[in-house]
């Protein structure tokens, strides 16, 4: 069995994440492929839907945009989860009518959830900026509102919002959520660049020894500085390394410029 390594990069406005994984080619005498305990699988389900709703975020909503509450009081408590859809989905078109009205595009992303204390439905929105909280409360009038602007974590950007959203549902224990996430139509998607045959395995196994190079991934990616300091990287059953992590640009009043290397390497 052949082994190349690939890099992947995800442009998502202010961030860069990259993905270095092995790519397997099967040689002569091929070998019946091992398949993941349901353990593993179930975490790297669960890493796969957290990282494409992060790169969402990152790509669609900036530090203008903002994070929202909507809770039910008991006269529009809806009877069941499709009730309440229904019910967030029709704020949403009036919403929308709004920010047409103004000149601005509305974006989205919801999960619509029971809360742990008293199992009531409520809904966590990340929307577009535009309008302020007494508006939206104007809007959706069935209950208590709060809208703050969205906050971005030093390490990680919206990374813990994006690991909120998508648990969930799977075990007794955790939170009940509804569909996990739903997002409007109108979100971009990031820009994806992929480049093989480049990092050896040895070159790969120091990187992953040290927990990622840190100096090593800021050359590379000139401009960029780590977002998230711990990087993240593991070894599947055929010995093959993984490495990820994110990077956020570089305010241009803080980048220095070494004129003995060419601007943007690797990108």
């Amino acid at each position: 069995m052949n082994r190349i390594y690939r890099e992947r990069k995800y442009k998502c406005g202010e961030y860069l994440e990259v993905a270095v994984y092995p790519v397997y080619t099967t040689a002569k005498g091929r070998r019946r492929k091992k398949k993941p305990t349901s353990e593993i699988q179930q975490r790297l389900n669960q890493r796969h839907a957290t990282g494409i709703l992060r790169r969402l975020l990152h790509t669609n909503f900036n530090k203008n945009d903002l994070f929202v509450t909507l809770t039910f009081d008991d006269e529009n408590l809806p009877v069941t989860v499709e009730d309440g859809q229904r019910i967030v989905q029709n704020f949403l078109r009036r919403a929308k009518r709004k920010y047409q009205i103004i000149g601005k595009d509305l974006k989205y992303v919801y999960i619509l959830e029971y809360g742990e204390k008293h199992h009531r439905l409520h809904t966590h929105l990340v929307m577009s900026g535009g309008i302020g909280a007494e508006e939206i409360t104007t809007l959706w009038g069935l209950g208590m509102v709060s809208a703050d602007k969205l906050h971005f974590e030093k390490n990680g950007g919206l990374s813990a919002l994006a690991t909120y959203f998508t648990k969930g549902g799977n075990t007794a224990t955790d939170r009940i959520t509804y569909k996990r996430w739903v997002g409007s139509r109108n979100l971009e998607k990031p820009t994806v660049t992929t480049r093989d045959g480049r990092l050896s395995h040895k070159k790969m196994r120091d990187l992953c020894l040290d927990k990622g190079d840190l100096e090593y991934l800021e050359t590379e990616f000139r401009g960029y500085e780590m977002a998230d300091t711990s990087v993240d990287v593991c070894e599947d059953i055929y010995g093959g390394l993984y490495l990820s992590a994110i990077l956020k640009k570089i305010p241009p009043d803080k980048i220095w410029v070494n004129k003995n290397l060419p601007l943007w390497v690797g990108l």
